[in-house]
């Protein structure tokens, strides 16, 4: 009897620091694997067929999956994309899913989720509204450092080893005077970079590489807010090239932030 109970329990601790068997289920092992935010839409949802295009493990995030029609047709297309509910301002969501993954290599986290923060208004000088703003720091600022922070461990287990953080020309002191319409999505911006910045010194030591990608002017919800009239990227064209940015990554990145056509951007 003693025995067995030895046996149980040894088998016991053997399954609770083993990676999760679902996790594994989803992952082609001869593929790597990026973890991405804020996949329903725009430039988030072009960056996951971009990548699942190139045979990649896509572990696609986003808020309410059962509203990301889009998205559900590519995870029904390609069986090495699986959809996660995932709220990025939301710790315990953020633990939950560490916990799904834990000793998954993940080779690229990419923090694409960010909030514009609505209505605009609500952030403009005469009418700032304190609920806006945290919801847009806490969305764009804090979530992708926590994120980060979870899946610290699966980074460093993978061959690739790369944190992207999302910033914009907007969160540059030196651009501001182009478009200052948005105070809390600026701010956010800025302080990401400051965060992720930091962070990749911490990180490191552990082969970790930390970039700061923008897009471009991209054809979504926040150009047409900006009232921007000028030439504009697809979401499709700004996640081609952010791919082939992040593919050119190493160890010897400066981490300053970088334009989607490979300038860097101002700070």
């Amino acid at each position: 009897m003693n025995m067995l109970r030895h046996y149980a329990l040894a088998l016991l601790l053997t399954l609770l620091s083993a990676p999760s068997l679902l996790a594994e289920t989803i992952r082609d092992p001869a593929s790597p694997t990026i973890l991405l935010t804020g996949s329903n839409r725009g430039v988030g949802l072009a960056l996951a067929q971009e990548y699942a295009a190139r045979g990649w493990n896509v572990i696609a995030t986003c808020r309410t999956p059962a509203k990301a029609k889009e998205l559900q047709a590519l995870a029904d297309a390609n069986p090495k994309v699986i959809i996660e509910k995932l709220d990025v301002t939301d710790v315990g969501q953020i633990g939950k899913l560490a916990e799904k993954y834990r000793g998954v290599p993940v080779d690229v986290l990419f923090n694409n989720a960010a909030w514009l923060g609505e209505p605009v208004s609500k952030q403009q000088f005469g009418n700032l509204d304190q609920d806006v703003f945290v919801e847009v720091m806490k969305t764009n600022a804090y979530g992708p450092l926590k994120l980060s922070e979870a899946f610290a461990d699966n980074i460093a287990a993978s061959q690739q080893k790369k944190i992207i953080g999302m910033t914009s020309g907007l969160g540059s002191l030196t651009l501001m005077g182009r478009m200052s319409r948005f105070y809390y999505y600026q701010m956010s911006k800025a302080a990401l970079n400051m965060g992720m910045r930091a962070m990749r010194n911490d990180l490191q030591g552990r082969g970790i590489i930390v970039a700061l990608l923008a897009p471009g002017m991209v054809d979504t919800d926040l150009l047409v807010a900006s009232g921007y009239k000028g030439e504009s990227l697809t979401p499709a064209e700004s996640a081609a090239s952010l791919y082939k940015l992040v593919a050119a990554l190493t160890v010897d990145d400066k981490g300053m932030p970088v334009n989607v056509d490979g300038k860097p951007i101002p700070w």
